[in-house]
C-alpha cells in the first residue's frame, strides 16, 4: 500500500510528517516518498555502481577497503567519498530527491530514519541459503519491521588508548578510573605542553558525537531509556555528563578541534591519550613511523561500569538506485568467504557480518587489537530503545544541552532536566 512522506530538514536532523510537525523554520526537501515506487530502471547487472562510504577519505585504511570491494569482477565500483560529519546530511538532500548512491554505509543510529521512510532496499531475497548461514548475530541489528534492509559492514568497540612514549616523558601511568583520566591528562599537559586527552565534544559533529558521547553514558551505569520510558535526567546520565565537563574543563584536552583536528595531532605525536574507537587507531598508526602501532597502549574505559557504545555500521542498497539489481549482485559477491576475508585484514579489529577474522600477523603487530575486540561483550548501540526512529531527534536535544554545560558552565542536572522535557515532547 503507497503512502506519502515527506522529509524536513532542520538543524541537520530527517523528520518525519507522520510523526512530528515543523514549526515554521524547516526547509522542505522533497515530497512522496513512496515505498512501493521502484522497479530497476537501468541495466539487470553490469555497470557502474557508486558506493558512498566516508571512510573512503581515511588515509591508507580507505585505500585498503577500497581494494576489498572494489574486486567485484561484474561491474565497476566508483566511490562516493563524503566527510563523516556530513554524511548523513548528505545523503538525506540527495536520497529525499530521489537520488543519492546505489550502495551505501549505513550507521546503526541513522538506519531507522532511511528504513522508516521507505529508503533502503529489502535485501531478504539477496542471499541464498548458505550465504545466510555464514551470518552472524550482528546482522540481526539491520532489520527494520521484520525485513532485511542492511548487512553489518562493522561493528567497532571503543577503548582508552595512549601514546607510550609521552606518558613516558611525562612520568605517568595509564589511567584506570575517571579522577586518574584527569590527573594523568593534566600533568602530560603541563610535563609536555601538548594536550593531554582528546575526545569528540562539538555539536558539529552531532552524529558521531553521540556514538562517542554514549561512552560516558554507558560507561557510568546510564542509558537513554527503559521500560519504555526516556531516562535522559537519570542520576547515573548527569554523573556522566558532570565527568565529561570535569574532563572538558581541566585544561588538558583538546578543547575546540574536530575529530579530524585531534586525529592528526596524535597521528602526529601531540596528543597523549584517547577514547576512541579501532577504525580510527588503525588509521592514525598504519604506515606511522612518528606513532607506530607498537608504541600505543590500550585498556578498558577508565569508568565505573564496563558497559561502552559502539559503532555500528551497515552496507545496503538505496531504493532510488536505477541499479538494484547489480548491487544486489555485488552484495552477494561481498558476503562470499573470499572478499569477507579480505574486508577482515582491512577492517583489523572491527567485528564483521560474517566471522572472517583478521589475519594473524595483523593482531600481531597491532597489539592493542584484542583490548578492543574484547569490548565488544559489554558493548551496545547508541539507538534508543522504543524512541528508534526519534533517535536524531533525541539526540540533538541531548546534545544542545550537553554543548551548554561545556561551553556556558550550566548545571549538568538542570540541563539534562531540560533535555528531558523537550525529547518528551518528541514521543
Amino acid at each position: 500500500m503507497n503512502y506519502l512522506r515527506t522529509w524536513f530538514v532542520d538543524r541537520g536532523f530527517l523528520m518525519n510528517v507522520r510523526r512530528y510537525v515543523a514549526a515554521g523554520t524547516a526547509m522542505v526537501l522533497a515530497a512522496a516518498l513512496t515505498t512501493g515506487c521502484g522497479g530497476d530502471s537501468g541495466a539487470d547487472g553490469g555497470g557502474e555502481l557508486v558506493f558512498a562510504n566516508w571512510q573512503w577519505l581515511e588515509p591508507g585504511r580507505g585505500e585498503q577497503l577500497w581494494t576489498a570491494v572494489s574486486g567485484y569482477p561484474d561491474a565497476t565500483l566508483k566511490q562516493q567519498a563524503i566527510a563523516r560529519k556530513d554524511y548523513e546530511s548528505t545523503l538525506k538532500t540527495q536520497i529525499g530527491a530521489r537520488g543519492g548512491p546505489d550502495i551505501l554505509i549505513i550507521p546503526d543510529t541513522f538506519l531507522p530514519e532511511l528504513a522508516d521512510a521507505g529508503a533502503l532496499e529489502p535485501l531478504d531475497d539477496v542471499l541464498d541459503d548458505a550465504g545466510k548461514s555464514a551470518l552472524n548475530a550482528t546482522n540481526e541489528a539491520g532489520k527494520y519491521d521484520g525485513k532485511q534492509v542492511g548487512y553489518a559492514w562493522e561493528i567497532v568497540n571503543y577503548a582508552l588508548f595512549w601514546n607510550t612514549s609521552i606518558l613516558d616523558q611525562a612520568g605517568v601511568q595509564p589511567p584506570t578510573d575517571m579522577p586518574g583520566l584527569v590527573a594523568a591528562a593534566k600533568e602530560i599537559k603541563a610535563k609536555t605542553g601538548n594536550p593531554g586527552f582528546a575526545v569528540r565534544h562539538q555539536i558539529n559533529e552531532e552524529a558521531p558525537w553521540w556514538i562517542d558521547f554514549s561512552n560516558w553514558t554507558y560507561g557510568f551505569g546510564g542509558a537513554w531509556s527503559k521500560g519504555g520510558q526516556l531516562t535522559i535526567d537519570s542520576p547515573e546520565n548527569i554523573a556522566a555528563v558532570t565527568a565529561f565537563r570535569d574532563m572538558y574543563a581541566s585544561g588538558a584536552m583538546a578543547v575546540g578541534d574536530d575529530a579530524s583536528t585531534f586525529r592528526s595531532k596524535f597521528k602526529a605525536g601531540n596528543v597523549g591519550m584517547m577514547i576512541d574507537n579501532s577504525s580510527a587507531l588503525a588509521t592514525m598508526v598504519t604506515g606511522n613511523d612518528k606513532v607506530p602501532s607498537t608504541g600505543v597502549g590500550a585498556s578498558a574505559l577508565p569508568f565505573p561500569v564496563k558497559a561502552s557504545s559502539q559503532a555500528g555500521f551497515f552496507v545496503g542498497i538505496n531504493t532510488f538506485s536505477k541499479n538494484k539489481a547489480a548491487a544486489k549482485d555485488w552484495l552477494r559477491w561481498f558476503y562470499t568467504a573470499p572478499a569477507q576475508q579480505q574486508a577482515a585484514a582491512a577492517l583489523g579489529a572491527s567485528v564483521l557480518g560474517t566471522d572472517a577474522k583478521p589475519p594473524a600477523e595483523f593482531v600481531t603487530a597491532n597489539p592493542w587489537v584484542p583490548t578492543f575486540q574484547a569490548q565488544a561483550a559489554t558493548s551496545a548501540d547508541a539507538v534508543i530503545d522504543g524512541f528508534e526512529t526519534a533517535t536524531p531527534l533525541i539526540r540533538h536535544a541531548v546534545l544542545t544541552e550537553v554543548e551548554k554545560v561545556l561551553v556556558d558552565g550550566d548545571d549538568p542536572a538542570t540541563a539534562l532536566g531540560r533535555a528531558q522535557e523537550a525529547a518528551e515532547k518528541l514521543r
